[in-house]
This record gives structure tokens, sequence and C-alpha cells, in this order.
């Protein structure tokens, strides 16, 4: 708790940010598909991690200094996530590791920085979102449509830094991340066998810093599974540290939540059509806690809209549930169509058009 409060004084001394900052932040280069920066990769764990982090080594240093410094600059946070990051250094395969390095050379960046990075949300719960899953018969026409807004403290900065990156590392699967840069992990993302996935901090669980970094683990599950059982088998053999809820939808219509922490791990399967989380487990018990008003919401409006609910209605579903400044992204993964529908770049996410990102793990062809 002491953990918590300190975050919530750091965030509330550094909300603003002043119009010269703002002006003065460097963006680095990526493909511009219909607004939204979208970069791609591929390689070696550390030719990905090179290249990543030479092209956007300003704008590391800077997201660094100005957003991520928020938490670093309070004594206890940083002591924290240091002693935080030591215990889950170990816990990084191979892989991991020499891209995070890569990362790190390529940046021109501390490796312990880029570590804290990919295991600071391990230590505090900050990912407070909205997630939804659809389908016949609650979808009008056949199709599933994967929602869901992310909300997080953005100090007025981390939602126009909104990048897809689309990593295809030799040997794996590739998939895309919605993320920002010098994020290597995954919050939500969907590979190319349409895979998809979507995370919610779940509070007072078991927790643990004997586990691989939650944001790694479930970028392993794209890298590594074509189906839902697949990523089951992998997340149950996991270690995990911490408790969340982790929405997952493959091509073939199969989907559910699952509610894990370090020790536990369970599956909540749709009802009818329709499986909804936010930030409370719903299975084992009832739990006081589960008040949560967007759960409600979401769940009030699926059952008035049953049947017929088509994108455009997702999209509402989505709008209905927004955290004012705390909604950084809205998205809807289509995952047999391979396509995600992504608003970005306003407060909150979902008052901003929804670009349509198609063709994202197509090879171009050699010049």
């Amino acid at each position: 708790m002491r953990i918590l409060n300190a975050v919530a004084a750091v965030l509330l001394s550094t909300l603003a940010v002043r119009a010269e900052e703002a002006a003065a932040e460097p963006f680095g280069p990526a493909d511009d598909f219909g607004g939204v920066r979208v970069f791609r990769v591929e390689g070696s764990p550390r030719e990905i991690g090179l290249r990543t982090g030479r092209n956007f080594r300003e704008e590391i240093h800077w997201l660094f200094e100005r957003y991520f410094g928020a938490y670093t600059e309070d004594p206890e946070l940083r002591a924290s996530f240091v002693a935080n990051a030591t215990s889950l250094e170990k816990h990084l395969n191979p892989e991991e590791r020499e891209e995070l390095e890569g990362l790190a050379e390529g940046a021109g960046f501390d490796f312990g920085k880029v570590l804290i990075v990919h295991t600071f949300l391990d230590s505090i719960r900050l990912v407070n979102c909205s997630t939804f899953v659809l389908q016949p018969p609650a979808t009008k026409s056949g199709e599933l449509l994967f929602g869901r807004n992310l909300d997080f403290p953005g100090r007025g900065i981390a939602h126009r830094h909104t990048i897809v990156t689309v990593t295809r590392p030799r040997g794996r699967f590739a998939f895309a991340s919605i993320t920002w840069p010098g994020m290597s992990g995954v919050l939500s993302g969907m590979n190319e066998h349409g895979l998809s996935l979507a995370v919610m901090n779940v509070y007072n669980k078991k927790d643990s810093c004997e586990g691989v970094p939650y944001v790694l683990l479930f970028r392993r599950v794209l890298e590594r599974c074509r189906t839902f059982d697949e990523a089951r088998k992998l997340l149950e053999e996991s270690k995990r540290t911490c408790g969340n809820n982790l929405m997952v939808a493959d091509a073939a219509g199969r989907c559910g939540v699952f509610e894990l922490d370090h020790e536990e791990f369970r599956l909540r399967e749709p009802e009818n059509g329709s499986v909804i989380a936010t930030n409370h487990w719903r299975l084992g018990g009832k739990d006081p806690a589960q008040t949560c008003p967007r759960w409600f919401r979401l769940n009030q409006l699926e059952t008035a809209w049953h049947g017929k609910i088509g994108l455009a209605e997702a999209k509402k579903l989505l709008q209905s549930v927004p955290q004012g400044d705390l909604t950084l992204q809205a998205m809807i993964f289509l995952p047999r169509e391979r396509e995600i529908h992504l608003a970005c770049g306003e407060l909150p996410a979902t008052k901003g058009r929804f670009r349509r990102l198609h063709g994202l793990f197509e090879v171009p062809e050699a010049k």
C-alpha cells in the first residue's frame, strides 16, 4: 500500500506537461498507417533490439526522463523497482536477455533501466482496463469481436507515443503489439495466426518476484502459440508473477479470460457468446470488491444489444466505459481477419477515430 500511495503522490505532482516540453517531443521514424505509427522489425533477438533502439533512440530517452522518471525519482519506488528487477532478471530466457541488451545498446541506454521498464509492472498495479470478446449468438453476422480499452496513467504524455510494432523474430511467429518505444513486452497484441490477447491487473492476489515478467510472458504466448489451447498450456506451465486477468481469443473462435497469479490459474469461458472482464476475478467464490461499474455497464449493454452487435456496436461498448485521461488506447481485434481497429492519440482514446490496420503480417516483396 505504501508503494501505491507513493505512485499516486508522484503522479499527482507531475501530471501537467508544459507546452514547450510537448513541442520538443521527439518521435522515432515509422510507417504512417492512417495516422498510426507502425514499426516493422525482424531478425535475431540482438538485431531486433539494436534496430528498435537505434530507430527510437531519442524518443526512448525522452520518454524515460519525462514519463518514467516520475516513478523512479521517488526513492522508495526506485528501490522497489531495482530489487524487483534484480529478482526477475534470472527468469529471462537467453533470447529475451539478448534482445533487451541489444535494445539498450542501440538506444545508448543503461541495461538496468531497460530491465526496470520490463519488470516494474510486476511491482505495482496500474493497468486498469475493460475487455470483452463477443461471438455468435451475441454478434449479428458471425464475427468474433475482441474489444479492449487500455487504461493507464499517461501523465499527459503516453497517449501521444503509441506505436504498433510488428515483430518477426527469427524462428518464431510474427506478432503485432500496441505499445510504446522501448517496451518489447506485450500488454495488447495479435500474432500472424490471429491469436490475440490483452491484460488487466487484478489486485490483492498472490504476487511473487519469482516468475517471468508478465509483459514478456504474454509476448512468449504470441511468439510461440497458434491457438487458444496452446496459449493455455504455455501459461499454465509457466512461472507467473502477479494477479491478472488475461483475455485470449484465437482465429477459430476459442476464447476466454484466464484468472491467474503466481499460484492460481482458472479459465472463465464465454456464456451465450459473451465474456467480459475488467479488474476482478469472477471465479473461486464471491469477492465483495467485485463492484466494478465498467463490468456491469458492459454486461448491461451486451444484454440489451445481444444478437445485434457488429463492429459499430463494439466501438460503442468501448466508448461507454472510458476512464477519462487514463484511457490511452482503445482497440478491437478481429482474429479471423488478422485486423486491428485502433484509436489512440486523444484523451480518452475512445473519443478518437478507430483506424483499420490490416495486412500487418504480409511480407513485403523484395525490391
